[in-house]
């Protein structure tokens, strides 16, 4: 992938970095050079402002902290089920996300995840979430409702 940057670990890649002229629609491969795409490193896409969406394929398990920081253009982000850890801010100040769905695997919405996503209308959260982290959804201005599910024990606050 010409927009993709990446190494090789125990024969999987990790989604290091994307091109910050990258624009439109961008789908990650499931496979690179043969070995499977297993995980987006920390602000791989922070930055990238001209992406519109992301597809992420199945077999991803981990998205990183801040992986898609400052995408404002970014409105919409397809995560696999197989998806079980988002990090911190993943998608801090993604200004034109208007919805999104956790998977199925994610048990905790860590601290920032979608803080500042302005546009944000829709959030889907599965019964696997029994947590949710500080300042989550601090600044989802257009984010009218939400269901927690039944299994969430602790919800952080947040003290500006």
């Amino acid at each position: 992938m010409d927009n993709l940057f990446c190494y090789i670990f125990k024969g999987q890649v990790a989604i290091v970095r994307c091109d910050e002229g990258a624009k439109g629609d961008l789908v990650i491969p499931s496979t690179i050079d043969g070995f499977p795409v297993a995980w987006i490193e920390p602000y791989a896409f922070s930055g990238c402002e001209s992406l519109i969406s992301i597809t992420i394929p199945d077999g991803v398990t981990s998205i990183g902290n801040r992986a898609f920081e400052n995408c404002i253009r970014l409105t919409e982000v397809n995560i696999p089920n197989s998806v079980t850890s988002i990090g911190e801010a993943a998608f801090h100040k993604c200004i034109s996300l208007t919805a999104i769905a956790i998977p199925k695997g994610v048990t905790r919405i860590k601290d920032s995840t979608f803080s500042h996503c302005v546009d944000l209308t829709s959030i889907t959260i599965p019964d696997s979430v029994t947590s949710i982290g500080t300042g989550a959804f601090y600044g989802c201005d257009n984010l009218t409702s939400i269901a927690i599910p039944e299994g969430v024990t602790s919800i952080g606050d947040y003290k500006p």
